[in-house]
């Protein structure tokens, strides 16, 4: 599937796309009902037992006391037994609200016995059910919220779905749009289809239901921001750009219009037509200080570092949020290739941002061969900062080594180890770098004590194979390390790779091929890449390994990996 555009990233998602805000709900109120009070709707009454009354009293003092669980315990026994609608509302409410999926779902089945149309017990029915995964039964109970009282009761459905996981979202989604050929007439409905269609990468069916969404209700605000991401996903951005500007004119007061316009004009690249729209935003609400530090980071964010700079800097000269502004302006800076000028920005910066930006500050600094100065900088904050010691090394290790000066980098771990030899991120850290140099026993040496004090670290378990497999040595060993780093991280791409790599180490490229093409599909880079090509190369499929070296080389063209694997099988593309 395409990847999507990100500056359709802020667009919000399935929850907050029905225009619902809010946070999560808050623990339902708990009211026991009075031992003298008749029931609604009164089929019969309805008599509480001596045990019932009690085990009401102790349920509302629990809840006084926050102690819930222990009043589901006694609330949920008294709904069963008497099938008081209000009770057994109170007590699905509850065991969904502290996550006793099964329980609710009984419970609310329960109550629509009694209630068959009650639209919250068929909220809670559904949301019920597709926390237990179970798509089909929520989409009945859907169905039926939606016969009996309009697309309308689906606000307070969606609203309370905003504590659901993404798979949770996923299956309201579907629930929502079976029914929208059921319910034509019903704009939301089309919406939700509008959604799943595309988070299932079918662009043109979602398009499709945007147009039936837009049709049935032409001020759909999120349907019409939702084709205009539907054209950018489709390659077609001057379509965007006109279905925004066409948007924009209908309603020019509209902010979240002109947002979604000035981010595909971004990152189109047409810099200064945002930079007309952001005027426009900026003057149409110019006490908005929130609003003009959201307008710089979009431009930062773009690659439009001097409107960046620009409105960053005259926020700072009010006042706001001197840190902040500081730390984007130093990145404005850096984007502006002015590092000297970062540097300085970085050292003002004061508060909860002062040891990331004194490390971008050492970062420069080595950048800029001031590698004394830098050093000293960074000493300066593991003495201010003993608790993040050990990062602190590994980060100016890692600065070193990525601006060429790896026995540098390896000099300094040696120190770091030698002060706190037990460290297994500084191990780790060391034996990377001992890689680099080459140096196996090193590397081995430290992974092997990385695992003797932390037997499953992962990132241990796959480093150590890969090195023993690359070698061709110790390899049953390597695949089981490899394949215990694997089942805690089934699709980590560079464990997927390992494991393709020590399989055809071992004399199995066909099950090596699945697990290097998982890997390369993740992760193309050139490592990868040299690995996949071999495999396919060693099994006869020439052109497609050529397919994938020529590709890796057009991203990487000074990869030695990839030279070195092409002059080592003689290749030539």
């Amino acid at each position: 599937m395409k990847p999507r555009s990100p500056f359709f990233a802020a667009i919000p998602p399935l929850i907050a796309s029905f225009l619902l805000g809010g946070c999560a709900s808050p623990a339902p109120r708990v009211e026991a009902p009075a031992a003298t009070a008749e029931p609604t709707p009164p089929t019969r009454p309805i008599e509480y037992d001596g045990t019932d009354i009690g085990d009401l009293l102790v349920a509302e003092t629990a809840a006084q006391r926050q102690a819930l669980a222990l009043t589901l315990d006694y609330y949920a026994p008294v709904a069963e037994r008497t099938g008081d609608p209000r009770v057994l509302g109170q007590a699905t409410q509850l065991a969904a609200y502290l996550g006793h999926f099964e329980q609710a779902r009984a419970l609310s089945n329960q109550w629509l016995r009694h209630s068959p149309q009650d639209p919250d017990a068929l909220r809670l029915a559904a949301l019920a059910d597709i926390q237990l995964g179970d798509g089909d039964a929520a989409a009945a109970h859907v169905d039926q919220l939606v016969a009996h009282h309009g697309t309308e009761a689906l606000v307070p459905l969606v609203a309370e779905a905003q504590n659901l996981d993404q798979q949770g979202n996923r299956e309201l989604l579907h629930a929502l749009s079976s029914l929208a050929d059921r319910y034509p007439e019903h704009a939301p409905l089309w919406y939700a289809r509008a959604l799943e269609r595309r988070e299932q990468g079918d662009l043109e069916g979602a398009m499709e239901a945007t147009d039936k969404t837009l049709k049935l209700n032409p001020d759909h605000d999120e349907a019409l921001l939702l084709k205009a991401q539907l054209w950018h996903d489709m390659g077609q951005q001057k379509r965007a750009q006109r279905h925004l500007r066409k948007i924009v004119k209908k309603a020019p007061e509209q902010r979240r219009y002109r947002l979604a316009y000035v981010r595909v004009l971004l990152a189109d690249g047409e810099h200064e037509r945002a930079e007309e729209q952001l005027e426009i935003l900026a003057a149409q609400d110019p006490d908005d200080l929130d609003l003009q530090y959201s307008l710089a980071l979009m431009a930062l964010e773009s690659g439009a570092a001097e409107v960046a700079q620009e409105r960053l800097q005259a926020l700072l000269d009010q006042g706001y949020r001197p840190d902040e502004v500081r730390m984007q302006l130093a990145q404005a800076a850096e984007q502006q290739g002015v590092p000297s000028q970062a540097i300085d920005l970085y050292m003002q910066v004061q508060g909860p941002q002062t040891l990331p930006a004194r490390v971008q500050a050492v970062r420069l600094m080595y950048e800029r061969g001031q590698t004394a100065k830098g050093h000293a900088l960074m000493t300066s904050l593991v003495q201010q900062h003993p608790t993040h010691t050990s990062l602190l090394y590994v980060t100016e290790a890692e600065i070193r080594t990525d601006t060429g000066d790896v026995p540098g980098a390896m000099a300094l771990l040696n120190e770091a180890v030698g002060e706190q030899p037990d460290d297994p991120d500084l191990l780790y850290a060391r034996a990377m770098t001992a890689t680099l140099l080459k140096d196996w026993d090193q590397a081995t040496g430290d992974l092997r004590k990385v695992l003797a004090l932390s037997p499953d670290n992962t990132d241990a378990l796959n480093a150590l194979g890969y090195t023993w497999a690359d070698l061709g040595i110790n390899l049953d060993q390597a695949h089981d390390m490899i394949r215990q780093a694997l089942e805690q991280e089934p699709d980590h791409p560079a464990i997927l790779d390992s494991m393709g790599w020590v399989l055809f180490r071992l004399g199995r490229p066909q099950q090596a091929l699945d697990y290097l093409q998982r890997a390369y599909a993740q992760f193309p880079d050139a490592e990868v890449a040299a690995h996949l090509g071999e495999v396919l190369w060693n099994l006869g499929q020439r052109n497609e390994a050529r397919t994938v070296w020529r590709d890796a080389l057009a991203d990487d063209p000074e990869s030695e990996l990839l030279h070195g694997t092409l002059q080592r099988l003689g290749v030539s593309l």
